[in-house]
Protein backbone atom coordinates (compact mmCIF):
# COMPACT_ATOMS: atom_id res chain seq x y z
CA UNK A 1 0.00 0.00 0.00
CA UNK A 2 2.76 2.60 1.14
CA UNK A 3 4.87 1.74 -2.06
CA UNK A 4 1.61 4.18 -4.33
CA UNK A 5 2.49 7.16 -2.19
CA UNK A 6 6.51 6.42 -1.48
CA UNK A 7 8.30 4.77 -4.26
CA UNK A 8 11.58 4.52 -2.85
CA UNK A 9 10.56 3.66 0.70
CA UNK A 10 13.39 1.77 2.88
CA UNK A 11 12.28 0.00 6.38
CA UNK A 12 13.72 -0.47 9.08
CA UNK A 13 13.32 -3.96 9.59
CA UNK A 14 14.24 -7.21 11.62
CA UNK A 15 16.81 -9.01 10.75
CA UNK A 16 14.68 -11.99 10.46
CA UNK A 17 12.89 -10.74 7.62
CA UNK A 18 16.01 -11.31 5.16
CA UNK A 19 15.45 -14.96 5.26
CA UNK A 20 11.66 -14.55 4.10
CA UNK A 21 11.35 -16.35 0.74
CA UNK A 22 11.18 -13.36 -2.33
CA UNK A 23 10.50 -10.45 0.46
CA UNK A 24 13.47 -11.17 1.89
CA UNK A 25 15.17 -10.51 -1.04
CA UNK A 26 13.11 -8.14 -2.43
CA UNK A 27 14.00 -6.16 0.93
CA UNK A 28 17.70 -6.17 0.30
CA UNK A 29 17.25 -4.90 -3.00
CA UNK A 30 15.51 -1.75 -2.52
CA UNK A 31 17.82 -0.98 0.66
CA UNK A 32 15.90 -1.73 3.51
CA UNK A 33 18.08 -1.76 6.95
CA UNK A 34 18.06 -4.79 8.54
CA UNK A 35 18.53 -4.63 12.39
CA UNK A 36 19.50 -8.18 14.60
CA UNK A 37 17.46 -6.49 17.69
CA UNK A 38 18.68 -9.42 20.39
CA UNK A 39 22.30 -7.34 20.45
CA UNK A 40 20.45 -3.54 21.64
CA UNK A 41 23.18 -1.14 21.90
CA UNK A 42 25.12 -2.82 18.71
CA UNK A 43 22.03 -2.91 17.08
CA UNK A 44 21.70 0.71 17.26
CA UNK A 45 25.42 1.44 16.04
CA UNK A 46 24.69 -0.97 13.29
CA UNK A 47 21.56 0.67 12.17
CA UNK A 48 22.84 3.98 12.17
CA UNK A 49 26.02 3.44 9.99
CA UNK A 50 23.97 1.71 7.52
CA UNK A 51 21.59 4.21 7.73
CA UNK A 52 24.09 6.39 6.71
CA UNK A 53 25.67 4.77 3.99
CA UNK A 54 22.16 4.57 2.47
CA UNK A 55 21.80 8.26 3.04
CA UNK A 56 23.88 8.48 -0.92
CA UNK A 57 20.64 6.50 -2.69
CA UNK A 58 17.23 8.97 -2.60
CA UNK A 59 14.35 7.34 -0.52
CA UNK A 60 12.52 7.46 2.22
CA UNK A 61 13.34 5.86 5.40
CA UNK A 62 10.52 3.75 7.09
CA UNK A 63 10.62 2.33 10.90
CA UNK A 64 7.98 0.98 12.92
CA UNK A 65 8.75 3.09 16.41
CA UNK A 66 7.19 0.01 18.23
CA UNK A 67 10.10 -2.34 16.28
CA UNK A 68 6.98 -4.42 15.10
CA UNK A 69 3.15 -4.12 13.94
CA UNK A 70 1.06 -3.93 17.55
CA UNK A 71 -2.52 -5.06 17.33
CA UNK A 72 -5.00 -2.51 17.62
CA UNK A 73 -5.74 -1.53 21.25
CA UNK A 74 -2.20 -3.10 22.90
CA UNK A 75 0.23 -0.42 23.94
CA UNK A 76 3.73 -1.05 23.59
CA UNK A 77 6.82 0.86 24.20
CA UNK A 78 8.43 3.36 21.52
CA UNK A 79 12.31 2.26 21.09
CA UNK A 80 14.73 4.61 21.60
CA UNK A 81 16.21 3.70 18.44
CA UNK A 82 13.43 5.80 16.63
CA UNK A 83 15.02 9.13 18.15
CA UNK A 84 18.42 8.61 17.69
CA UNK A 85 17.71 8.20 14.07
CA UNK A 86 16.20 11.48 14.31
CA UNK A 87 18.75 12.96 16.01
CA UNK A 88 21.24 11.96 13.84
CA UNK A 89 19.67 12.24 10.47
CA UNK A 90 18.79 15.77 11.77
CA UNK A 91 15.61 15.78 9.33
CA UNK A 92 11.84 16.19 9.85
CA UNK A 93 9.64 13.35 10.73
CA UNK A 94 6.42 12.31 9.06
CA UNK A 95 4.44 10.34 11.56
CA UNK A 96 2.00 8.05 9.88
CA UNK A 97 -0.49 6.67 11.62
CA UNK A 98 -3.32 3.28 10.50
CA UNK A 99 -6.07 1.11 10.96
CA UNK A 100 -4.44 -1.59 9.05
CA UNK A 101 -4.13 -3.84 11.96
CA UNK A 102 -8.05 -4.41 12.15
CA UNK A 103 -8.20 -5.94 8.76
CA UNK A 104 -5.01 -7.71 8.87
CA UNK A 105 -3.73 -9.18 12.00
CA UNK A 106 -0.64 -9.40 13.42
CA UNK A 107 -0.53 -12.85 13.74
CA UNK A 108 -2.61 -15.53 11.93
CA UNK A 109 -3.10 -15.40 8.08
CA UNK A 110 -6.97 -14.69 7.52
CA UNK A 111 -7.71 -10.85 6.17
CA UNK A 112 -11.00 -8.98 6.90
CA UNK A 113 -12.59 -7.31 4.08
CA UNK A 114 -12.77 -3.51 4.99
CA UNK A 115 -10.99 -0.23 3.88
CA UNK A 116 -7.40 0.03 5.61
CA UNK A 117 -6.35 3.48 5.68
CA UNK A 118 -2.67 4.41 6.00
CA UNK A 119 -2.83 8.71 6.94
CA UNK A 120 -0.23 11.29 7.02
CA UNK A 121 0.31 13.00 10.10
CA UNK A 122 1.87 17.13 10.42
CA UNK A 123 5.16 16.97 10.05
CA UNK A 124 7.36 17.11 13.38
CA UNK A 125 10.15 19.87 12.45
CA UNK A 126 13.78 18.55 12.84
CA UNK A 127 15.90 19.65 15.77
CA UNK A 128 13.62 18.96 18.78
CA UNK A 129 14.96 17.22 22.14
CA UNK A 130 14.58 13.73 21.90
CA UNK A 131 12.53 12.92 24.49
CA UNK A 132 10.23 15.59 23.37
CA UNK A 133 10.02 14.00 20.00
CA UNK A 134 9.26 10.97 21.53
CA UNK A 135 6.09 12.72 23.41
CA UNK A 136 5.09 13.76 20.13
CA UNK A 137 5.38 10.95 18.03
CA UNK A 138 3.76 8.66 20.37
CA UNK A 139 0.57 11.11 21.06
CA UNK A 140 -0.09 11.83 18.19
CA UNK A 141 0.46 8.58 16.10
CA UNK A 142 -1.67 6.34 19.32
CA UNK A 143 -4.41 9.30 19.18
CA UNK A 144 -4.82 9.26 15.75
CA UNK A 145 -4.19 5.32 15.33
CA UNK A 146 -7.05 4.82 17.74
CA UNK A 147 -9.31 6.94 16.09
CA UNK A 148 -8.99 5.27 12.31
CA UNK A 149 -9.71 1.82 14.51
CA UNK A 150 -12.36 2.75 16.25
CA UNK A 151 -13.72 4.40 13.17
CA UNK A 152 -12.83 0.93 10.82
CA UNK A 153 -14.59 -1.52 13.59
CA UNK A 154 -17.78 1.12 13.82
CA UNK A 155 -17.73 0.42 10.00
CA UNK A 156 -17.36 -3.58 10.65
CA UNK A 157 -20.21 -3.40 13.28
CA UNK A 158 -17.71 -3.92 16.03
CA UNK A 159 -17.68 -2.33 19.49
CA UNK A 160 -14.14 -0.50 20.03
CA UNK A 161 -12.80 -3.92 21.56
CA UNK A 162 -13.54 -6.24 18.69
CA UNK A 163 -16.65 -7.88 19.63
CA UNK A 164 -19.15 -7.90 17.10
CA UNK A 165 -22.69 -6.47 18.27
Amino acid sequence: MIFNTLPTARFIMKREILWTPIIGLYAYRIGCVPVDRGKRGLAIKKMLADVSVGQLEPGQLIIYSQGTRVAPGVKAPYKVGTAVLYNQLAQDCVPVATNVGVFWPRMGIFRKPGLAVVEFLPVIPAGMDMRAFMEQLETEVEDASDRLVEEARASLGENVHGISG
